[in-house]
């Protein structure tokens, strides 16, 4: 048999083959270089065991490596298109939970596992969006959330392994990504979905300040903690070896954001934000985000402390962005954004970053105003919440938009609805008129009743409140923005119990 015959041997041409071989060692590399499958190849370069007598730290950072170039990245966007498919038609597993409470054990066992690489949503998202640390995962330190020993030494220790992963990789790559992603035992490549990130930063600053005892990781301290927090010295270590690292990705942050004519986000670079899946200028939330990036930069001496400064910012922000005629936040100034006064959920970014205060009276009027006007056009039905009332998918990226329209639209995202319940209570507490505390009952019944049904804690939900699901995508069934339900349900209890004191 000849040499080229070979390759059409069985009818299949040279390039077939080849072709077939290289989809085949594709498939083999993304399985092995997945950090959760049986056989990953990936290892912890920072890892920590935490008790009350010993805290282990093994400190591996030094062995990362990034690999930035076209090709790592490209099949890291390869890696990501490929879980996605995956977890639609093969594998999102639910809960065998038949209560409330053992699913969220069961989230909480699949997802807090310090001996896995990162704190991640679930299911196809397998690298670390860095946001996560600061925007969804921001109540994973929250010590009023009753919780056994080892559960809360599991959550400690997986959100400060995770952090200082970001940290030993931005160290080699000082320029901000969304997302990181594995690619060998200790390599890494950084990416963008889908533009330079508005909230990477914040999601490492916060993370540290919480780890550190500086931030607190509830928007109200609504009970007696009951946990103590084991990962001050071990936190204070990471702050003083990448210190020059934070004021390098700081400086670079604030060079590539904000406009210095207006002292706000520019209007003339696209960010990827919590919404990262639409194209936005100068977003309210990007805004608030920048505030508040600034501000713990100052809180963990990473930039001089200027509280004039953040002052006349947060003024600057609110007078832009609010539109007092209509009771709402304005979504972004894009010339499109401010024609049809755009409205979007993520504005609910005011409640965990302590941009407005639902306990003072004057800055609950933006609240009441807001929930009114979600109210008025049903954007907390069938449970909260949308980001808006219709898709506005000429306003997604490509991707996004062929594949699941609805996600950044009109589709019900479980995180935002946790903050909109958590506001309904403050606004309860604030005020006394029980129409808040009975909505807050009302959305968070819905979710235990979609935890029994869907067997997790759904990352989205489409427009009716079924799991959201294209041909191209299904939501993540057992994410761990389970700790938001369960922090928004500890803070109704609790309120329940003032009542009765």
């Amino acid at each position: 048999m000849s040499f080229p015959s070979l390759f059409c041997y069985h009818g299949l041409s040279m390039f077939e083959l080849i072709f077939g071989t290289m989809v085949a060692a594709s498939l083999v590399a993304t399985y092995v270089t997945n950090p959760f499958t049986r056989l990953s190849i990936i290892r912890l370069p920072f890892r920590i065991k935490l008790d009350r007598e010993v805290h282990e730290t093994i400190d591996n950072n030094a062995r990362i490596k990034v690999k930035n170039n076209w090709f790592w990245r490209l099949f890291a966007i390869y890696q990501s298109g490929l879980y996605i498919l995956t977890t639609r038609y093969f594998h999102s597993p639910a809960s065998k939970g038949g209560t409330v409470d053992h699913v969220i054990a069961d989230i909480h066992a699949l997802r807090y596992d310090p001996n896995k690489l990162l704190l991640i949503s679930g299911d196809h998202f397998n690298g670390l969006f860095v946001r996560n640390l600061g925007v969804f995962y921001y109540p994973m330190l929250d010590r009023m959330i009753p919780s056994d020993e080892e559960d809360w030494q599991r959550r400690q220790a997986v959100y400060l392994q995770s952090v200082a992963y970001a940290l030993g990789v931005f160290a080699k790559s000082p320029t901000l990504t969304t997302t990181i992603v594995s690619m060998g035992p200790y390599s890494a490549t950084c990416v963008n979905f889908y533009a330079y990130p508005s909230d990477a930063l914040y999601g490492i600053l916060y993370a540290l300040a919480a780890l550190n005892g500086k931030e607190s990781a509830t928007p109200y301290q609504y009970a007696a903690a009951t946990l103590q927090l084991d990962t001050k010295p071990a936190t204070k270590r990471l702050l003083s070896e990448y210190m020059d690292t934070l004021q390098l990705l700081y400086r670079g942050y604030k060079d590539k954001v904000l406009d210095s004519e207006t002292g706000l986000i520019s209007r003339g670079v696209h960010l990827s934000g919590a919404k990262d899946i639409t194209r936005r200028r100068s977003a309210f939330y990007d805004n608030v985000i920048f505030w508040k990036t600034t501000q713990l930069a100052m809180t963990l001496g990473i930039i001089p402390k200027d509280k004039k400064y953040l002052a006349r910012l947060k003024k600057t922000i609110i007078e832009t962005f609010w539109l007092e005629d209509k009771g709402y936040f304005l979504e972004d100034l894009s010339d499109e954004g401010m024609q049809y006064s755009y409205y979007s959920s993520d504005w609910l970014i005011v409640l965990s970053t302590g941009f407005l205060n639902p306990l003072d009276p004057d800055e609950s009027e933006y609240y009441k105003r807001s929930i009114d006007y979600i109210q008025q056009q049903k954007i907390d039905q069938p449970f909260a919440i949308k980001y808006q009332q219709d898709t506005r998918a000429h306003r997604q990226f490509l991707a996004v938009r062929l594949a699941v329209a609805s996600y950044g639209g009109d589709a019900i995202w479980s995180f935002w609805g946790m903050e909109y319940i958590k506001a309904l209570l403050l606004l309860y507490k604030q005020t006394g008129e029980a129409k808040y505390k009975k909505a807050a009952r009302y959305h968070l019944n819905k979710y235990e009743a979609k935890m029994i049904e869907n067997g997790g804690f759904p990352e989205v939900y489409d427009a009716k409140g079924d799991l959201l699901q294209t041909p191209f995508y299904r939501s993540i069934r057992q994410t761990g923005w389970v700790i938001g339900f369960e922090q928004a349900g500890q803070m109704y209890r609790a309120l329940c119990e003032e009542a009765y004191t």
